[in-house]
């Protein structure tokens, strides 16, 4: 237990050390491309953030721990959105979705049309794979993501 603890420490500390450095990298990045910094920020940076999040559900799958996967994602996504609650503790000069730029109205709505796919997928349990190898839930889900990247794409 013990060197599991220490394992789980210095990988925390890793991620931890190399997302303080993440914004300002992925701000460069903006700059250098001409790129708004919106389009970075959900393309890249949450792509970055979110790879470690896809290792471990993969890796769950493998184990034949499926609902740890599942759950994980859910957990995440609900998560994910108590931090935007977290760090409007943090941003001192007023609310922070206030002071968003409108264009993440689009990623906002992708999430919300991807959660109803999500939801709709857990409760209608289709069994189906169109072309024996991919869900309807899962085409729909990857449309939308691909359609939302293409709209920022076009606003970068």
């Amino acid at each position: 237990l013990s060197k599991a603890i220490k394992r789980y420490s210095l990988a925390a500390i890793c991620v931890v050390a190399l997302g303080i450095r993440l914004p300002e990298t992925a701000s460069k990045l903006a700059e250098v491309m001409g790129w708004e910094q919106s389009f970075v920020g959900t393309v890249f940076v949450a792509l970055a953030t979110s790879l470690p999040e896809l290792v471990v559900t993969i890796s769950a799958l493998q184990i034949g721990a499926l609902d740890m996967a599942i759950s994980d994602l859910f957990g995440s996504n609900l998560f994910n959105l108590l931090i935007v609650a977290l760090d409007d503790l943090v941003y001192l000069p007023g609310s922070i979705l206030a002071a968003a730029l409108p264009v993440h109205l689009v990623t906002v709505l992708s999430a919300i049309m991807m959660n109803g796919i999500a939801i709709t997928g857990l409760l209608y349990r289709p069994t189906t794979r169109l072309f024996k190898t991919i869900g309807w839930v899962s085409l729909a889900m990857f449309s939308v993501y691909v359609v939302n990247m293409w709209v920022l794409y076009l606003h970068r």
